[in-house]
């Protein structure tokens, strides 16, 4: 026996990949599955067989690294939305937008729209974990409050002396969120009808005249 073909339960390697790597790998291929169906046939008529079948993989390893599909759902949610706030950060930090708030604020709807063209990813991120479960609305929850914990942070930086309790910052930084989630499903809902510019205008209006209020 050759030391590529060495059994994976001992967890040496195998054509030049470890155990942990195959693992990695073959949890990596569940997840890309997941983005396409969930985000085109949906996921409340997938089942594991269909996934197998789009990774190219067996249900045992589907079970090697999930418990189920909502255990997918998630991981597929929360893989994206990780994607998504640092393509935002990455565009609040470029030298271009440092210096001025509205730009940066167009800087990061721009590429939060970017992300939200692939109707897969908006699909996954704005329409499919909502009513799935307890657990998943839970973890919907977090997500929508981290991402409106990083509009206000990023309002605190610009604008250090703002005179507004935290509770009021909070419930600004959901309402924020909440002009840009509702365009987007209603731009995949309506097929995408409207130019990705009219888009990062149209939110972006919003956004200025938060900034106003607040300078």
């Amino acid at each position: 026996m050759t030391r590529s073909s060495v059994s994976s339960s001992s967890g040496r390697a195998y054509a030049g990949e470890s155990l942990g790597e195959r693992v990695a790998r073959r949890r990596a291929q569940f997840l890309e599955a997941g983005l396409e169906v969930f985000g085109t046939t949906g996921y409340r008529t997938a089942t594991v067989r269909q996934l197998c079948r789009q990774a190219a993989l067996t249900d045992r390893y589907f079970y090697e690294s999930f418990g189920g599909l909502e255990d997918l759902l998630v991981a597929v949610y929360e893989r994206q939305f990780d994607q998504l706030q640092q393509v935002v950060l990455q565009a609040l930090a470029e030298d271009a937008v440092l210096s001025d708030p509205m730009s940066a604020v167009e800087a990061g709807l721009q590429a939060l729209f970017d992300m939200a063209s692939d109707p897969r990813v908006a699909r996954v991120c704005w329409l499919e974990v909502l009513g799935v479960s307890p657990r998943v609305d839970a973890v919907y929850t977090r997500t929508f409050e981290r991402f409106a914990s990083l509009v206000v942070a990023f309002a605190r930086q610009r604008f250090p002396n703002l005179d507004v309790s935290d509770d009021e910052a909070r419930v600004l930084g959901y309402a924020l969120i909440g002009a840009v989630s509702l365009p987007v499903q209603q731009w995949l809902l309506g097929g995408y009808q409207e130019e990705r510019a009219t888009l990062v205008a149209a939110t972006a209006r919003v956004y200025r005249s938060v900034i106003a209020s607040l300078a």
